[in-house]
């Protein structure tokens, strides 16, 4: 099985999980474990990994199509590789929060609208990385800015300190780099 070819993705509980779960609990109380899920006679099956969290007394659930080898090697790297996903699907919902409503039809002005939402997005991403920022505080500073313009004119707008801005992205680049020095030191 070559590496594009493994899924891991979060599973839902169902009642037959559920089930396989209370099974487990039975014998083995509240421990992690591994088990085959097939949906349908002779559809296709997976593993479901049922990882159980102390603290908040229940399993986390992940299928995935990885042969199972022991408990102990899918509760250190199950989470560690359903992380990298994270930020995919966080950048879904985080991207929603920059859509840009509208009936048109033109494809033209859906295309624009996508790319604004896109770079919205991006910026939001870079200054994350200077300041604590969340979507709707970076979408109430553009509205303000835009009601400045509307109402004293596009050099309203020559208050911006860019060269702050410049200085922190420089230093967050630097920061960037350092970082990335020291862990292939460690490689």
């Amino acid at each position: 099985m070559n590496l594009k070819s493994i899924l891991v993705i979060a599973a839902k509980s169902t009642q037959v999980i559920n089930r396989e779960l209370k099974n487990h609990q039975k014998e083995y109380g509240n421990t992690s474990t591994i088990f085959e899920y097939r949906f349908q006679k002779g559809g296709p099956s997976f593993n479901v990994v049922a990882i159980y969290n102390n603290k908040k007394k229940k399993y986390l659930l992940f299928a995935t199509n990885k042969k199972a080898e022991s408990i102990e090697k899918f509760e250190k790297m199950i989470p560690e590789e359903y992380r990298k996903r994270w930020n995919i699907e966080t950048g879904y919902r985080v991207k929603n929060e920059f859509k840009i409503r509208s009936c048109t039809k033109s494809p033209v002005a859906r295309v624009l609208f996508f790319i604004i939402q896109c770079i919205m997005y991006n910026v939001l991403n870079m200054l994350k990385s200077v300041l604590e920022i969340t979507a709707y505080e970076l979408k109430s500073l553009i509205n303000e800015d835009i009601k400045k313009v509307v109402r004293y004119g596009l050099r309203s707008l020559n208050f911006i300190p860019v060269s702050v801005l410049l200085d922190c992205l420089r230093w967050v680049n630097e920061e960037r780099n350092r970082v990335l020095r020291t862990r292939l030191t460690i490689i």
